[in-house]
């Protein structure tokens, strides 16, 4: 019988002692802390990319358009197939609810002005050859 009781001693020991401090978890650093010694340790190693941006702007003459789904119709392939590509960017940006006109603009994002300007010409040239109506107008920028 000696023997149980020594057994509950050694267990009641183990009971009373409280648990061992759990260690607390060292909080994050939030989002502005973060980015403070980001921009602090200054790592010269990396390159400066500095995207350059192109803007060509298409104002066309439409005829025949009955209404703005004709007119939408018309436009289609703008945006199925240029708006689709991951350096351009596609948006009907004035006279949306003229029948005669319309005004589209292509963002286009390269590494240098040349191959921009190289872009937007294919650009321009395939529009001229899928959509049919007039350009009356081209205006290009470079950033």
């Amino acid at each position: 019988m000696a023997e149980p009781k020594r057994h509950r001693d050694v267990l009641e020991r183990v009971l009373e002692r409280p648990p061992p401090p759990v260690p607390a978890p060292k909080p994050e650093p939030n989002m502005s802390e973060a980015l403070r010694k980001l921009l602090n340790q200054g790592n010269p190693q990396q390159p400066v990319i500095t995207p350059h941006v192109g803007i060509l702007t298409l104002h066309f003459q439409l005829y025949a358009c009955e209404d703005l789904k004709a007119k939408r119709k018309a436009f289609t392939a703008m945006k199925a197939v240029w708006g689709k590509e991951p350096d351009l960017a596609v948006a009907e940006t004035a006279d949306q609810d003229a029948l005669d006109c319309a005004t589209w603009t292509i963002a286009a994002l390269g590494s240098s002005s040349q191959q921009i300007s190289q872009r937007l010409d294919q650009i321009e040239k395939a529009i001229q050859e899928r959509i049919d109506a007039a350009i009356l107008d081209v205006h290009r920028e470079i950033l």
